[in-house]
């Protein structure tokens, strides 16, 4: 019924697969146009560096380089010495590059943390935004805890948990569930109250009113906590991994090149996490909810669908 009301109202539905085949090559490109814009100025501003400095502003030929080397380097150099005979000696050279394994590290990590987060904070959130009796009881404690930043429970998490991937994931979770739990009680408490009269006037149970009205009709409010919760748990977790005396993680990556100067490696590391948040938050997991529910249904408009009206 949800799905029906929400479509009733829809104004200008996504685009038709036929639609979007005549879209412009350079529109499809916008995305990659604040990137482009970025290089250019990096590019010009480690021009102006000259000397040992170099090496402190690497250009951004100079950070491509350096990710070949961290992650295809020694494959190559294995290669070029013909140690490399079989697929065996393949993976084993390409293993060897350091900046699998911090890559990996992380990858596991991160999703987890999420996961874990979202899944405690869902639920207190609907417990929250459902019974009066949960939402005076958790308000109050998530409105304190809300302004605490999520690394100043690090040394806490160390002397519980000792040093290692728990207490990363300890903090990276907490930083997400706090906006998670508050988005999706908001999103309940704020479900258009003509869908649940409706609902109510047709005796539809508790049950049926809450997973046909209130589940869909807050989705655009919890899916915007789910992003800030995966941003806030990417932030957390880059302190924490190097706090917690983590060997491998893209972030520990970073703290331990700042001994050596190594500002490329550091730049290099920074944009996988950056890749790696987008494709997992975005490509992966958020857009296709979105295409699946809210866009589809017309409660939440396709990005750039505004350019495309007539």
């Amino acid at each position: 019924m949800a799905q029906e009301q929400a479509q009733s109202i829809a104004h200008h539905p996504a685009l038709s697969p036929r639609e979007e085949k005549k879209t412009p090559l350079l529109t499809k490109l916008r995305p990659l146009y604040p990137f482009l814009a970025v290089t250019v100025m990096w590019q010009a501003a480690a021009m102006q560096v000259s000397g040992k400095l170099r090496l402190l502003f690497p250009t951004p030929a100079d950070v491509v380089v350096r990710g070949w080397e961290l992650t295809f380097g020694r494959l190559a150099d294995a290669m070029m010495a013909g140690k490399v005979d079989g697929v065996a000696d393949f993976l084993h050279y390409l293993g060897a590059g350091p900046l699998w394994w911090h890559t990996l590290a992380t990858a596991w990590r991160l999703p987890f943390s999420f996961g874990l987060a979202a899944a405690i904070g869902v639920i207190i959130g609907i417990l929250m935004g459902r019974t009066s009796f949960w939402e005076s009881f958790f308000v109050p404690l998530i409105s304190v805890l809300t302004p605490i930043p999520a690394l100043a429970w690090t040394p806490i998490a160390v002397i519980w948990f000792g040093l290692g991937d728990h207490t990363v994931i300890f903090v990276a979770s907490f930083a997400a569930f706090l906006p998670i739990a508050q988005a999706v009680w908001m999103g309940v408490k704020t479900v258009n109250p003509v869908w649940l009269r409706a609902a109510q006037s047709m005796n539809a149970s508790k049950t049926m009113i809450f997973r046909t009205v209130v589940l869909p009709g807050s989705l655009p409010i919890v899916l915007g906590g789910l992003r800030l919760g995966l941003a806030r748990s990417w932030i957390a977790m880059v302190g924490a991994e190097a706090l917690a005396g983590i060997r491998w993680g893209l972030s520990a990556g970073i703290f331990d090149s700042q001994e050596y100067l190594d500002v490329a490696f550091m730049m290099v590391s920074i944009t996988v996490l950056g890749m790696f948040g987008y494709l997992l938050g975005e490509k992966v997991l958020f857009q296709r909810i979105e295409k699946l529910t809210v866009i589809k249904w017309g409660m939440m408009e396709a990005i750039g669908a505004q350019d495309k009206k007539v």
